[in-house]
């Protein structure tokens, strides 16, 4: 918590230390509505440039709160952000400067680098918020993400530097462009740096599992010398799979399916869900990956506290749940669990064997509750959907003092989600994890 807490602090702080240099060494004399305007243009200016080292999946940043966590603030900033540039003009004008300002065109040429500043940001914004309406495949949307972020950064310091006096006053002359400096490290990193040395020391496919006629296994070695990375199970990474035969080469978060006691090797579960993942059958030994991470606070060890735990899964989504089982069984871990996982049919069921056999042993105490929504002949086990009178039913008495783990599909996550609401299970006792990050 504290570090939570000294990360919080240092980013507020580098928000406002732009607004105290203004307020102490600007030039001031703006009126009212002409200073707020300047002081949102800083304002906003700080947080774009601190977007780029928010999204740099920096371990250090990501660790206290989870890079789902920090992907949602990082969106909900840029808007922040995106009303604070759009309001900065309108108060100017409003303050002083005259509407020409906005509407005008006989007006210096960093006004209109500035009008054009504003263009690409909503242009960013747009794009980011209504990419699956615009029908723009992940890939495609990240590289027009990417180019556009860099010319807002280019052309705001430019515009800034150019168009008012604050930018160059006093100490703000060496921290504006710091600000600047880091975002641009941070992102050189991201895409280049980091990229390189991953791709000099590839992880290389030893094994490829096939679980159900859709789900599949890759097991990975590290390179020759080089021990695995600490992760905690639940923990997910960026997988990007170089295969050649024609196969794409894209990057991807998959969760680890493994557990950290497994040395040696690391393993994903992935399933054919889209046209990258339709491929990943046809990996084969001896493919290399560049593999990032561990990221994620989806583990129960994180929450030594909790007793009884419940464990909802749908789908592809008992990925991190299994992680979990396996650490349990391998460090004899005293818990009680509840397994309730919900299919499609029985030849979807991932790990069918496995969890049996962890059922069927002292460590954990483990019980599999399977529903399948269109079983066949011959199932006597539950069907239909996991509703509010089975999860009330199979969770048993004293829902609010168990903790739950819930993982798969995202109108399964917000219904069950729901129902433990209703059934009394506090917020806190309750962790989710989502697939669809907002990925950068």
């Amino acid at each position: 918590m504290k570090y939570a807490v000294a990360r919080i602090a240092l980013y507020i702080f580098l928000l406002l230390a732009p607004l105290s240099m203004a307020a102490v060494f600007g030039p001031g004399g703006h009126g009212f509505l002409g200073e707020l305007g300047r002081s949102f243009a800083l304002l906003a200016f700080t947080i774009v440039t601190m977007q780029f080292v928010l999204s740099a999946r920096l371990s250090w940043i990501e660790r206290p709160f989870g890079l789902d966590m920090l992907f949602r603030f990082h969106k909900a900033m840029a808007v922040f952000a995106t009303v604070l540039l759009l309001l900065h003009p309108v108060l100017l004008a409003a303050g002083g400067a005259g509407w020409a300002l906005l509407i005008g065109f006989d007006v210096p040429w960093h006004i209109w680098l500035g009008r054009l500043v504003l263009l690409v940001l909503l242009t960013l914004v747009g794009i980011s918020w209504f990419r699956l309406a615009l029908c723009l495949e992940y890939e495609r949307w990240r590289r027009w993400h990417n180019a556009l972020a860099v010319l807002l950064l280019a052309l705001g310091f430019v515009h800034s530097w150019n168009a008012g006096r604050d930018p160059t006053a006093g100490p703000l002359r060496f921290l504006w462009p710091g600000l600047v400096g880091a975002a641009a490290l941070a992102y050189l990193y991201h895409r280049v740096v980091r990229p390189f040395w991953l791709w000099r020391h590839p992880y290389r496919v030893v094994e490829v599992i096939q679980e159900t006629p859709e789900v599949w296994t890759i097991k990975l070695r590290p390179p020759e010398g080089r021990r695995l990375g600490d992760y905690l199970p639940g923990q997910f990474c960026f997988l990007t799979l170089k295969r050649g035969r024609g196969l794409p080469t894209e990057e991807h978060h998959w969760t680890i399916s493994s557990s950290p006691t497994e040395q040696g090797f690391i393993t994903f579960t992935i399933k054919e869900s889209g046209d990258f993942t339709a491929t990943i059958g046809q990996t084969r030994p001896g493919d290399t990956a560049a593999v990032l991470g561990p990221y994620g606070r989806f583990s129960y060890v994180l929450h030594p506290e909790e007793g009884d735990l419940i464990f909802i899964a749908g789908g592809i989504g008992i990925t991190p749940l299994m992680s979990m089982l396996r650490h349990m069984r391998d460090t004899r871990a005293d818990r009680c669990v509840l397994l309730i996982y919900a299919n499609t049919t029985q030849s979807d069921i991932a790990f069918r064997d496995e969890l049996a056999a962890i059922e069927a042993g002292a460590s954990p105490r483990l019980q599999v509750i399977h529903i399948l929504s269109r079983p066949e002949a011959g199932w006597a086990g539950e069907t239909g959907r996991l509703d509010r009178a089975k999860v009330e039913r199979l969770c048993g008495k004293d829902v609010a003092d168990k903790a739950y783990y819930v993982c798969g599909p995202p109108a399964m996550m917000t219904a069950v989600l729901a129902i433990l609401q209703e059934l009394g299970a506090a917020q806190s006792a309750v962790q989710v994890e989502r697939f669809s990050l907002f990925e950068n």
